[in-house]
């Protein structure tokens, strides 16, 4: 047991509780709001929140990532660092020593859903919003690009149907071919 130190008056505080639903496709206008570097053993990732400035409709809402800088796997470093690099540039900063950096400065991206599933490694995961892609202020040249409009989507995904198992669909195959056999005969062919 543990001693709070204080009584702890529940009806004194906001217990409204929000639905989660996640942002539908399209384009947004962001912000990183937060960062922290996080180490394991070799490997080095950020984890950001971005927070949602355009449409209006969905001011605040969070969209969380998370950026392998350095991995043991070659791969996820690569793929981590590109990302980090495009969004770098999509806040147009060059050189950065430190993620707070990133802070506040506002950018444009298309943002999708993503489904629930099971990794390669047998592990469940949520259904989340990531940054599917970044656009930038400037083109190759460093010519000034006009920003995109930042709007829903007309096609939104259809969820997938839930697998509900039903046995009798997978067993009617083989019902329909014991149907077929001549009655009295023995699966093997003798009588």
């Amino acid at each position: 047991m543990a001693r709070l130190g204080q009584t702890f008056r529940a009806q004194d505080h906001d217990t409204e509780q929000n639905d989660f639903e996640l942002l539908p496709n399209g384009i947004f206008k962001l912000e990183v709001s937060a960062s922290e570097v996080k180490e394991e053993g070799n490997n080095i990732t950020l984890s950001i929140s971005y927070d949602v400035i355009e449409p209006e409709e969905y001011k605040s809402r969070k969209i969380f990532a998370y950026i392998d800088l350095q991995h043991n796997e070659a791969d996820k470093q690569e793929r981590g660092q590109r990302e980090f690099a495009k969004l770098c540039r999509a806040v147009g900063v060059n050189d950065v020593e430190d993620s707070d950096e990133l802070h506040f400065l506002p950018f444009f991206a298309k943002v999708k859903k993503g489904e629930a599933g099971v990794s390669k490694a047998g592990r469940a995961y949520k259904a989340r919003n990531s940054v599917q892609r970044f656009f930038y202020p400037t083109d190759d040249q460093g010519n000034t690009v006009e920003p995109p409009t930042p709007e829903i989507d007309a096609n939104q995904p259809t969820p997938k149907p839930a697998n509900d198992n039903r046995q009798a669909q997978r067993a009617a195959p083989a019902q329909q071919q014991q149907e077929a056999k001549p009655a009295g005969r023995r699966p093997w062919g003798s009588k």
